[in-house]
């Protein structure tokens, strides 16, 4: 069962993660102007999408805290990963964005006067920001086991490399490597990208329902030393939202008593609950194993 206090923490964690991400929009929005770095300035839009994409975050977890309905019979957990594929989406097409506008401005404009140190102090307070909001993000969406909440908490993790991008770009800038500052925007570009098409492609599994076959082989594991008769059948397991949903089959001889395979189910379902606190739900059915309708050979003595 999940801990009270990690259920607070899942309900406060993305509006301190909002106001972190347009607390570090303008922080390093104004420093990037005073400084004139590109980098910087690409670096505070990226918080700027931070902030949009947390408010998505936010409305898709109202959404997936509903319990099942007529319309909705498995729940609407699902819409986490919407949440998180939308998420990470519009991350990387702000990313390839930029990189069209970092490469005009470097081969179009051409070299500049060095972006000020100044940037180099907003992108290091920067990286201490980011990395204990991508520790509190990951930590609370592991223990509740919110992919939304673990999408954003990579987002910010990718934010803490974007800002170290930023510090060598400045720095390389002022010892002669001019065009550093734009190179390094698209890098930072390139790293979003490659953070989030990670999260789009576990999205798209988890909305089309991935087999899961190593969460499947464990619940086997669990269960295989309860069915003291018969044998285990299919096993389904299906990831909605935080939550597993089990479906098994459980094969037993035809003339065996109907209530030992009920305590059977039994069985099943509170070692399961008990030992995955991920399972929700456990669907259990009982079906006799054939019996051959073919009748035995005859042997002439």
């Amino acid at each position: 069962m999940i801990a009270q206090r990690c259920i607070n923490c899942s309900k406060r964690v993305e509006w301190i993660v909002l106001a972190i991400n347009f607390g570090l929009f303008l922080f390093k929005g104004w420093f990037a102007l005073i400084s004139h770095s590109k980098s910087l300035l690409i670096d505070s839009f990226e918080s700027l999408a931070n902030f949009i994409i947390t408010i998505v975050v936010l409305v898709s977890l109202k959404m997936a805290s509903k319990k099942a309905d007529e319309k909705f019979q498995y729940g609407y957990g699902k819409v986490e990963f919407l949440a998180s594929g939308v998420v990470n989406m519009l991350l990387m097409l702000t990313a390839i964005f930029y990189i069209f506008v970092s490469f005009h401005e470097m081969v179009m404009v051409g070299p500049e006067k060095p972006p000020g140190l100044i940037a180099v102090v907003a992108a290091a307070i920067s990286i201490v920001i980011n990395y204990i909001a991508f520790g509190y993000g990951r930590c609370v969406g592991e223990k509740v086991g919110s992919s939304a909440i673990l999408a954003n908490a990579q987002i910010n993790l990718a934010d803490v490399g974007t800002s170290v991008a930023v510090i060598v770009a400045v720095v390389g800038c002022n010892m002669g490597f001019t065009r550093l500052d734009h190179i390094a925007a698209i890098v930072i570009c390139i790293l979003i990208i490659k953070v989030t098409l990670d999260g789009v492609i576990k999205s798209v599994k988890g909305l089309m329902d991935v087999s899961l076959y190593s969460e499947e082989r464990h619940i086997r594991n669990l269960v295989d030393d309860i069915v003291e008769v018969g044998h285990i059948g299919d096993i389904r397991a299906r990831l909605v939202g935080r939550n597993l949903l089990v479906d098994m089959d459980i094969f037993l001889p035809p003339n065996s008593v109907l209530e030992k395979g009920l305590e059977t189910v039994e069985k099943i379902k509170n070692t399961l609950y008990k030992k995955r606190k991920d399972i929700s739900e456990v669907s259990v059915q009982l079906l006799a194993i054939p019996v051959s309708d073919e009748p035995a050979e005859k042997t002439d003595d």
